[in-house]
């Protein structure tokens, strides 16, 4: 190996040797001194007083009955748990700053005491976030970003890593994006979402709390607030991290004009789903029945789409925009009640009066048929048909919800029962076949035919 390329490698390896020797002997050195060891001791005991502290109250919360599966006295045995982890921590950040003036008494200056306080601060806010944020992404984001963020900050070497990730980075417009400001902004952004959430679920769980609103009314007014929440956080976010509204305005006009062409739908189903909260034509767990024979229950009045669960456990995802531009038949906006008709057709050579009068005494068996005045059940002579006399029988029932098959089935068993008990036949369509000609020619063809056969089955055989 050449003697300059000898002499380059050796000089860094000296550099290092020398800076660990330094290093060992500058530890060494601290170590050998007292007060290093009567800070080390004032840290043992701060730490061994938390742990016999948090020990006595876990078992005090245990014997209480406050943990958390018997936390009855809380509103919340989640919160109770979350909170009783931060014990620990705050308990041992709580005696070193404690102690940290009766050190003072003894040697003056205690620098360990005060290493030893940010790393329990740090190791607080760890287990804060574990312990209070439950999404997966947000917390990945806080330990990875925010944890060493704290801890260069503590140790008065966050400046300068700043200025550094500030030096990588590149222009967009007049907009500069860095290193530093994407980290930033990536931070920035799940915490304030993350809030966002929390803030969205609470002011909801609130208004739909309120009895003196209608459901519509609740529905509108958390899509309002969210509407206004989110687009505060959205302006919140970009002055947070640094970008000027300014700069994008010119982005933000193209990016208007391409979503005003290219999510024509999803903003027509968002003004569909205002308008349907606004008119009160559609509420939560209203029957109805779509254009397209879509029948079920509106289980929510979402943003862009709806979801109605149907009679077989579906749930149908509808656009806002077709109750709006389609036939929509509500069974219980304003009522309950509706009407069922069932066809009947009886023979010709039936007592019609007689008939009627069971009909009539078949609707007594269902206990979901309204009895009311001018809801009483009916029967009507409708039509003579050509093969029975057709009847239709109606019926109210006061809540359509509690199943309309049901009732339908119930009065047509009974129907069926009565006729059958006296003799009233139910007619099905029958046709007669009558052959007036042909039938004489066609014996003597069938002769003819043999015949014929027989003529030349020899002839076949004398050719053979």
């Amino acid at each position: 190996m050449p003697a300059d390329i000898t002499a380059d490698l050796s000089l860094p390896i000296d550099t290092v040797t020398t800076e660990l020797s330094t290093a060992f002997t500058d530890i060494m050195s601290w170590l050998s001194k007292p007060t290093t060891w009567t800070e080390l001791i004032f840290v043992a005991v701060a730490l061994t007083a938390a742990i016999l502290i948090n020990s006595i109250f876990r078992a005090v919360l245990k014997r209480a009955n406050l943990s958390t599966e018997n936390a009855a006295a809380f509103s919340s045995p989640w919160l109770v748990e979350r909170m009783t982890r931060l014990i620990f921590p705050i308990l041992t950040l709580l005696l070193l700053m404690a102690t940290q003036p009766i050190a003072a008494n003894f040697q003056g200056e205690s620098p360990l005491i005060l290493i030893a306080q940010k790393l329990s601060l740090i190791w607080l806010l760890i287990v804060f976030i574990r312990a209070f944020v439950t999404n997966t992404l947000v917390r990945a984001v806080t330990l990875v970003i925010l944890v060493p963020a704290a801890f260069l900050h503590l140790f008065d070497y966050f400046t300068p890593v700043a200025e550094k990730l500030s030096s990588y980075g590149f222009m967009l417009g007049d907009v500069e994006i860095t290193a530093y400001t994407m980290l930033k902004a990536i931070l920035v952004v799940s915490i304030i979402l993350w809030i966002g959430k929390f803030i969205s679920e609470a002011s909801s769980s609130y208004i739909r709390h309120r009895e003196s609103l209608t459901r519509s009314t609740q529905e509108l007014l958390v899509k309002l607030f969210d509407i206004a929440l989110y687009a505060l956080l959205a302006m919140t976010t970009l002055n947070l991290v640094g970008i000027d509204l300014t700069a994008l305005a010119v982005f933000s006009g193209a990016l208007g004009v391409g979503l005003g062409f290219g999510l024509q739908k999803i903003a027509s189903n968002f003004v569909s789903g205002i308008i349907l909260l606004s008119e009160r034509s559609i509420n939560i767990n209203n029957l109805i029945e779509m254009d397209d024979g879509v029948t079920g229950y509106v289980r929510r009045l979402g943003a862009r789409a709806s979801t109605i669960e149907t009679f077989d456990g579906k749930e149908v995802m509808v656009p806002n925009e077709d109750f709006i531009v389609s036939r929509v038949a509500n069974l219980t906006h304003t009522s309950t009640s509706g009407r069922i008709e069932i066809p009947v057709g009886v023979a010709y050579n039936t007592d019609l009066r007689r008939a009627e009068e069971l009909m009539l005494e078949a609707t007594d068996c269902c206990e979901f048929i309204s009895n009311t005045s001018g809801k009483k059940p009916q029967v009507f002579l409708r039509e003579y048909g050509d093969n029975s006399v057709n009847f239709m029988v109606t019926f109210w029932m006061d809540d359509v919800t509690t199943g309309r098959w049901r009732a339908q089935s119930d009065v047509m068993f009974a129907i069926w029962e009565k006729f059958q008990q006296h003799d009233i036949e139910i007619p099905f369509p029958q046709r007669d076949l009558h052959i007036k000609s042909g039938v004489e020619s066609l014996a003597p063809l069938d002769q003819g035919s043999q015949q014929k056969a027989g003529s030349q089955k020899p002839a076949e055989q004398e050719a053979s």
